[in-house]
C-alpha cells in the first residue's frame, strides 16, 4: 500500500511539473491595415511602442529568437499556455492598433539545435 501511495504522490508532483513548465510558440507578423506603405517603419504609429515592447520580452527572456523572412517578421518565445502567450502578443499596442497582424502558433520542436547570425 505505501509503494502505491508514493507512486500517486511521484505521478501526481511529475504530472503538475509538466504542466507548469513552458511551452514554445511561434509568432508570425505582417503588416497590418494600420501600415502605411509611403513611410518608412520608424515612422509608423506605434512602431517604436512595439520595438520597446519586444526588446522588453527578449531582456526578461521571453523572447528566444526573432527574424524576418520575405515580407514577415517572427519570434519564438516561451509561455506556460496559448492562452498566455496570446496575451502578451494581443497586448502589443501595434497589434491592437493594426500596425502589425499577429498569428501565435504552439512551437513544437523536433530537431534541437542552435540558430547563430552567419559570421
Amino acid at each position: 500500500m505505501r509503494v502505491i501511495l508514493c507512486l500517486l504522490v511521484a505521478l501526481n508532483v511529475t504530472s503538475a511539473m509538466a504542466q507548469s513548465a513552458d511551452s514554445l510558440f511561434i509568432v508570425t507578423y505582417t503588416t497590418g491595415s494600420s501600415w502605411d506603405v509611403s513611410k518608412q517603419p520608424n515612422e509608423q504609429p506605434y512602431f517604436k511602442e512595439h520595438s520597446a515592447t519586444l526588446s522588453k520580452l527578449r531582456k526578461d527572456g521571453i523572447i528566444k529568437a526573432g527574424a524576418r523572412y520575405a515580407d514577415k517578421g517572427m519570434i519564438i518565445l516561451t509561455a506556460r499556455t496559448s492562452a498566455i502567450a496570446k496575451e502578451i502578443i494581443f497586448n502589443d499596442i501595434a497589434v491592437v492598433n493594426n500596425l502589425f497582424h499577429a498569428d501565435v502558433q504552439k512551437l513544437n520542436v523536433f530537431y534541437e539545435g542552435c540558430v547563430e547570425r552567419p559570421k
